[in-house]
């Protein structure tokens, strides 16, 4: 399945048991969204090609998940996932009004409030209280600006041009 089209939801964490469960973490919100998004894709590395992961169980253990993959019940076999992405093809989500899906964000130029550009979204935070734009420069003033995605300083969004426009200065750090 081609890379662009997988957005990464969860990953692969270790072994649960004997039997071949495996923890999954969810980079969903909510957290349970994860178990809603099927079929799954995993891949291991960033070179790695995703491959179909047909899931035979799932639920809930402490604040996380856990599943069962058809065909496997080896603990040794299932360590080697360990570490492993999981994805789900984009159309597969939801469409979104008045939100952004992190990965959408990444890579948009970021301007300033007299159209300067500041930089380009490297990834995003997420820091309890709301979630931060990592923005790289080449310039010689900063490396990376820390700027909140908030009403206060993101003014607005163009996901047409992929243009952020925030009321920061590039001598803000």
């Amino acid at each position: 399945m081609p890379t662009d089209d997988m957005v990464v939801v969860g990953r692969i964490g270790s072994p649960y048991g004997v039997k071949g469960w495996l923890h999954v973490q969810s980079y969903t919100t909510p957290t349970e969204n994860l178990l809603e998004y099927a079929p799954w894709s995993w891949r291991h590395g960033k070179s790695g090609l995703w491959q179909a992961l047909d899931i035979a169980e799932r639920r809930a253990h402490k604040q996380a998940y856990v599943v069962r993959l058809a065909g496997l019940d080896d603990r040794d076999v299932a360590a080697k996932m360990t570490g492993g992405l999981i994805g789900v093809p984009r159309t597969r989500l939801p469409d979104v009004a008045d939100e952004y899906y992190w990965r959408d964000l990444v890579g948009c130029r970021v301007i300033d409030t007299t159209g300067e550009t500041l930089g380009r979204v490297g990834n995003l935070l997420e820091t309890g209280a709301n979630d931060v734009l990592v923005v790289k420069s080449d310039s010689s003033l900063h490396q990376e600006l820390l700027i909140p995605f908030i009403e206060q300083f993101v003014l607005d969004v163009d996901m047409q041009s992929r243009t952020i426009t925030a009321d920061w200065q590039a001598d803000w750090s």
